[in-house]
C-alpha cells in the first residue's frame, strides 16, 4: 500500500466504501477498517470494539486482549486536507483521554458521569474496571490517515507508551494480498550455535533444517507488509485461538527453551542458498510458505523474546522449480489443519451434503467444504455460513452466531449431524438469511441494522413468526417440497416481505428500550434471554398487525407454498 491511497479522496472512494452502512462518520469507518486490516480483528470484533458517538470522552474504541492482559483504547482521525500532517495537538488530547483509564476509580467516574451509553456499555461488557484491578495494562492506539510531522514525532519521544499508526506505519503493516510474492533480497541465518541437518533429494533439491534464534528471524523483510507470506495459503489468520496460544507461550519466558517442542516451525523456500559455512547460511529470493502465524505472533510479542527462544526452520532451495514450490506450499500447510473447518472437510456428513446440493437444480449453487476449492464458476455456499443459517433459523440460536469457529468444531454434530439436515434445507435457510439483507437498511439505527448478529436475529424472528402457524411448521418440516414444486423463490419473497414488517416492529420495541436506557445491542444480541423475549414481543406485534388488518396472516402467505 502507498500513502497516497490513504488521502481523504482515495480513502473514502475505495477503502471505506464497504463500511459506510456500519458507521456514519469517516473516522468511525476508518477505525473499523483499521481494526480489521491492521489489528486483524474480524468484522464482528471490530464493530464490538467501536464506541464512537457524542460524549465518548475521546474514546473511539476499546479492545481487550486477555492473553497479554492489555486493554487497548483507540482514537481515530481522518484528515481531509491535502498535505495535512499529524502533529502533537491531537496526541496531547489523546494522552488526556488515556488518563481517564489510569486507575479503576477513574473508570468508575466515567460510568457515573454523562458518557454515551455505547462507551458505558463497553466498559461494563468488557469488565474494564475489574481488569484494571487485576493488573491489566492500558495501551493507547491513535490511528490517522496522514503522516506524522516533526512535532508529532518529538512528542512521541516523551510519550513512548503512546502507539501511533500514521499513514506511513499503516502502509508498512498493511497486508496487500496482490503484492509481489516473496522477498527479493539476501538473508543471513546465524547457525554458529546450532546443528544444521543437510538433505539432498534424488532430484538434487537441497534442504537445510536447523534451530534459529527467534530474534534474528524478525529481521527477515516482508513480515509487516505480508510479502514474506504471499504463498502461505492461510496467512496470519488474524486474532485466532492459534495466534493467542502462540502469543501466550512467547510471553511465558520460562517456556522458551521448550518452544520447538510445541510448535512446528517455519518453512522457507528460496531461489538459491548463496553461502554456507559453520557460521552463516545465506539465502536469496525467499518466501515463507508455512509459519505466518508463528512469525507474526513473534513480532507482536517481540519485547518478550529471549535468547532461549528458538524456532525450527526448514530451508528449501528451489532454483525456479515452480511445481515443487506449489507442492511444498500445499503440503506443509495441509499438515496443520488449524481450522476445524479443514478437519471436517472430509467428514461423511459434509461430503453427503455436498453431493445432495450438487444434484439440486437451483441458482447454480455449490456447497464449499474446503477453503480454496475450485468452484468452476458456481456460486459457493460455505459450510460455515450454512451452519450459521441452520443455527439461527433451524435450531433457533441466533445469539451463538458470533462464535463462528464453533460451527465446524464443537457444534458440528448439533448443527449438521441430524437426519433432517439435507441439501434442500441448507439452500433454503442460507438463502432465507440472504433475503433479509434489503430490510437491514430499514432500521432506524443503520449501524445496528448492519451489525453482524442483527441479520441472524432478524432471520430467526421471521422464521419463528412463520413457525407459529400450523402451515409454517409444516413447511419448515419439509423444505424439500419447495424445490420439488419450484416454489423456492416464492418462499424467499414471503420471508423477505415478513422481514421488512418485522423490522418496523423491532424499531418500535428498541425505541422503548432506548428510552428506558436499557439497550446495548452488542450485549443483548448475544443473550438467549433477550433474544427469546424480543422474539415473543415481535410475534405478538405481528398478531396485532394482523388483527388490525395491517398485515396478512402468515397462514395465508404460506398456504400457496404447500399446494
Amino acid at each position: 500500500m502507498k500513502t497516497e491511497e490513504l488521502t481523504f479522496e482515495n480513502l473514502t472512494k475505495e477503502k471505506l466504501k464497504p463500511y459506510q452502512k456500519r458507521a456514519s462518520t469517516e473516522s468511525a469507518q476508518f477505525l473499523r477498517w483499521f481494526l480489521e486490516n491492521i489489528f486483524r480483528q474480524d468484522a464482528q470484533e471490530a464493530d464490538d470494539a467501536c464506541v464512537d458517538k457524542k460524549q465518548d470522552k475521546g474514546v473511539d474504541g476499546i479492545l481487550v486482549n486477555d492473553v497479554i492482559e492489555t486493554v487497548y483504547v483507540f482514537q481515530s482521525k481522518v484528515k481531509q486536507k491535502e498535505n495535512a500532517t499529524l502533529g502533537d495537538k491531537d496526541l496531547k488530547e489523546f494522552q488526556g483521554t488515556l488518563a481517564q483509564f489510569s486507575a479503576p476509580e477513574s473508570v468508575q467516574v466515567i460510568l457515573d458521569g454523562k458518557a454515551n451509553t455505547d462507551l458505558k456499555s463497553a466498559l461494563i461488557r468488557e469488565k474494564i474496571k475489574e481488569k484494571l484491578e487485576a493488573g491489566f495494562s492500558i495501551e493507547g492506539v491513535f490511528c490517522c490517515n496522514v503522516p506524522l510531522n516533526k512535532d508529532g514525532t518529538d512528542y512521541l519521544k516523551i510519550c513512548p507508551d503512546l502507539n501511533v499508526y500514521d499513514a506511513a506505519r499503516i502502509c508498512e503493516e498493511y497486508v496487500d494480498l496482490d503484492a509481489k510474492s516473496g522477498v527479493d533480497d539476501v538473508f543471513n541465518f546465524d547457525v554458529s550455535d546450532t546443528e544444521v541437518v543437510k538433505y539432498l533429494t534424488a532430484d538434487g533439491v537441497k534442504a537445510r533444517i536447523f534451530l534459529a534464534n527467534a530474534l534474528q528471524l524478525l529481521h527477515m523483510k516482508g513480515i509487516s507488509d505480508g510479502t514474506l507470506f504471499n504463498q502461505n495459503v492461510r496467512l496470519s489468520l488474524g486474532n485466532t485461538k492459534v495466534n493467542k496460544s502462540l502469543t501466550a507461550s512467547i510471553r511465558n519466558k520460562d517456556e522458551h527453551k521448550n518452544f520447538p517442542l510445541y510448535h512446528n516451525g517455519i518453512t522457507v523456500l528460496c531461489q538459491k542458498i548463496t553461502n554456507e559455512n559453520d557460521d552463516i547460511l545465506s539465502i536469496q529470493n525467499y518466501v515463507v510458505v508455512n509459519g505466518a502465524q508463528s512469525l507474526t505472533s513473534l513480532m507482536n510479542a517481540k519485547s518478550s523474546i529471549t535468547q532461549d527462544l528458538r524456532v525450527l526452520v526448514k530451508v528449501v532451495e528451489l532454483s525456479g522449480n515452480a511445481e515443487l514450490s506449489e507442492k511444498i506450499t500445499q503440503n506443509s500447510n495441509n499438515q496443520n489443519a488449524i481450522k476445524a473447518r479443514d478437519l471436517r472437510s472430509n467428514h461423511a456428513i459434509q461430503e453427503r451434503l455436498k453431493r445432495e446440493i450438487s444434484k439440486i437444480n437451483y441458482g447454480n449453487l455449490i456447497f464449499e467444504v474446503k477453503r480454496g476449492e475450485d468452484n468452476k464458476g458456481k456460486v459457493p455456499i460455505s459450510n460455515e455460513d450454512a451452519g450459521l443459517a441452520l443455527l439461527a433459523l433451524d435450531l433457533g440460536e441466533p445469539w451463538s452466531c458470533h462464535q463462528k469457529y464453533k460451527v465446524m468444531d464443537e457444534s458440528h454434530s448439533k448443527i449438521f449431524g441430524r437426519s433432517d439436515v439435507n441439501g434442500s434445507k441448507i439452500i433454503a435457510l442460507h438463502q432465507a438469511v440472504q433475503s433479509v439483507t434489503p430490510s437491514l437498511d430499514e432500521f432506524d439505527d443503520s449501524v445496528f441494522g448492519h451489525y453482524t448478529l442483527t441479520r441472524y436475529f432478524l432471520g430467526y424472528a421471521v422464521a419463528e413468526i412463520i413457525k407459529n402457524t400450523d402451515e409454517g411448521r409444516q413447511l419448515f418440516a419439509d423444505l424439500r417440497s419447495l424445490f420439488l414444486k419450484g416454489k423456492v423463490d416464492d418462499f424467499l419473497k414471503v420471508f423477505s416481505d415478513l422481514s421488512s414488517t418485522t423490522v418496523d416492529d423491532l424499531n418500535a420495541e428498541i425505541a422503548e428500550q432506548i428510552e428506558d436506557g436499557n439497550f446495548d445491542y452488542k450485549r443483548d444480541l448475544k443473550s438467549p434471554k433477550w433474544c427469546r423475549l424480543m422474539c415473543e414481543k415481535l410475534k405478538a406485534a405481528h398478531r396485532k398487525d394482523v388483527k388490525r388488518k395491517k398485515a396478512t396472516p402468515v397462514s395465508e402467505l404460506i398456504a400457496p407454498l404447500l399446494n
